[in-house]
């Protein structure tokens, strides 16, 4: 990939890495802006954490977590832009409405924009692994470990989110559907144009990547994220039993996702059964059940400006009346529930608009209403319902185990909840729809329906132009728009990397 790599002192150096026209993030032209050179040739294990802040500084990238005024958010917001949970608004600018419409194509920019800030956190996460060993004493061994699993984890995450998004299969074993480049190394030429490789290499090695992460964090020298007090700002091993967990759910090992989402829940906090707490983890005031968050501080803006522009309060995405509604008596999530107010507010609401409830999660933080939170990207709640999942789909299914998972979720968030005893595909679809009702703006919705090929099905607003431009309003499982095509740009930087076959 053809990249620069700009180095800026603050309280920390972070790495910024910036893409053009680019195909691979291994491959890399360096053009360092100060003497400091921490990226080319570091001169201690300290310069080397300093790059491994630069991995996290990436994912605030405005196509990563973060997002810009109607466009970003690429693990954020955007699966449920694409999905059913959230609507286009008369509102919007239509930054999104090719995505959001289902209508992009091989020159969408927005596709080549997520895969390049995706490949700008791998890229970054290797150099880390390049540098750290150099550094690496019997005496810094622990401090070794610590950041370099962390580097294994940040690698093994963003290729994941890339694969979910390029990948038209998730058969775990497959030789023959195609992934994308699993990159390990960072290497400074233009000529190297590395192919696509199979789903069953690319998952060996986001497993390989993952055991290394938990064997290093499992013998550190201090905490990963030691003296943040309300946040969670680096990868720690929860977050690690957290990923593998949700990546061998993807791959349909149910056993290994019980296994490690158990590990996961041991380490995690508890549930929050309090709304002050639940809601303080979206504005920083309670660190609640985070186990992993990207820190968005001062002047870095933050993940909610695709959907909703707080410091205006305009809304050009909001929720679909299926999920919540202004009276709180509707939806899956209702006003009895503590992700009700925690992630909805009723904003501005005009006669074209009556139904005027936004996505607020993310407004900001202290009472602030700029925009500036921190994404919450792996709480406790999720190695719950991966764990109910597995349980649930496992052979032999165990229904009463991922019973008690979930009613543990929803005796945590609704006033009042009684206990259920489901079986069959209505406890599979109660956990579907459980999904759906935690992590609304988080980024799993589009991924949930495509791993499970179900009708992506939208609600009563689509199709109706005086509340959303919307038009197309299912899609069905085996339609091309599930998978992000190989866009034009990044194939004629590298002849290798071939086209999806359903969008050939």
């Amino acid at each position: 990939m053809i990249n620069k790599i700009f180095k800026r002192t603050s309280a920390l150096i972070l790495v910024a890495v910036f893409t053009l026209q680019s195909c691979q993030d291994d491959f890399v032209n360096l053009e360092p802006e100060f003497a400091l050179d921490a990226v080319n040739n570091p001169s201690s294990i300290e310069q080397v954490e300093q790059v491994l802040d630069g991995a996290y500084a990436n994912f605030r990238a405005g196509d990563y977590y973060g997002s810009n005024s109607g466009t970003g958010g690429g693990a954020a917001i955007m699966p449920d832009v694409l999905s059913d949970n959230l609507y286009e608004t008369i509102q919007t600018l239509a930054n999104s409405r090719d995505m959001a419409n289902l209508q992009f194509q091989q020159n969408t920019a927005q596709i080549t924009n997520i895969y390049n800030a995706m490949y700008k956190v791998v890229s970054v996460a290797n150099i880390v692994l390049r540098d750290i060993d150099k550094f690496t004493t019997p005496a810094n061994q622990k401090r070794a470990n610590r950041i370099k699993g962390q580097a294994h984890a940040i690698r093994a995450l963003a290729h994941f989110d890339l694969f979910k998004y390029f990948a038209e299969s998730y058969d775990r074993n497959s030789t023959t559907a195609l992934a994308l480049f699993y990159s390990k190394s960072f290497e400074v030429t233009t000529a190297a144009k590395p192919a696509r490789v199979s789903n069953k290499v690319y998952y060996d090695e986001l497993f390989a990547d993952i055991s290394a992460a938990q064997t290093l964090l499992a013998d550190v020298d201090r905490n990963v994220n030691q003296g943040f007090a309300l946040t969670k700002p680096k990868i720690g091993l929860s977050a690690v039993h957290l990923l593998k967990a949700r990546v061998s759910l993807y791959a349909g090992l149910y056993a290994d996702a019980i296994t490690a989402a158990t590990a996961g829940i041991a380490l995690a906090p508890a549930l929050v059964t309090n709304q002050a707490t639940f809601t303080g983890m979206y504005t920083e005031a309670a660190t609640g059940e985070i186990i992993w968050n990207v820190q968005f501080d001062a002047g870095q803006s933050g993940p909610t400006f695709l959907a909703f522009f707080a410091t205006n309060n305009r809304s050009y995405f909001r929720p679909a009346l299926e999920i919540a509604t202004v009276s709180g008596t509707a939806g899956l999530i209702r006003n009895t529930d503590i992700r009700y107010s925690a992630y909805f507010a009723n904003v501005s609401p005009t006669t074209e608009v009556p139904q005027a409830l936004a996505l607020t999660k993310y407004r900001g933080k202290g009472g602030v209403s700029n925009g500036n939170a921190s994404f919450v990207a792996m709480k406790t709640a999720e190695l719950y319902l991966i764990r109910a999942e597995a349980y649930a789909k496992g052979s032999p299914a165990q229904e009463g185990l991922a019973m008690t998972d979930l009613n543990a979720v929803r005796t945590a968030r609704i006033a009042g909840y009684v206990n259920e005893s489901l079986t069959g595909a209505t406890l599979i679809d109660a956990i579907a729809n459980e999904r759906r009702r935690e992590f609304v703006g988080e980024g799993h919705r589009f991924f949930d329906l495509k791993r499970t090929t179900r009708t992506l099905t939208r609600g009563s607003t689509c199709g109706i132009a005086s509340q959303s431009p919307i038009t197309k309003c299912s899609l069905a499982p085996t339609a091309r728009e599930w998978t992000f095509p190989i866009t034009e740009t990044l194939r004629n930087a590298n002849s290798n990397l071939v086209q999806n076959p359903s969008w050939n």
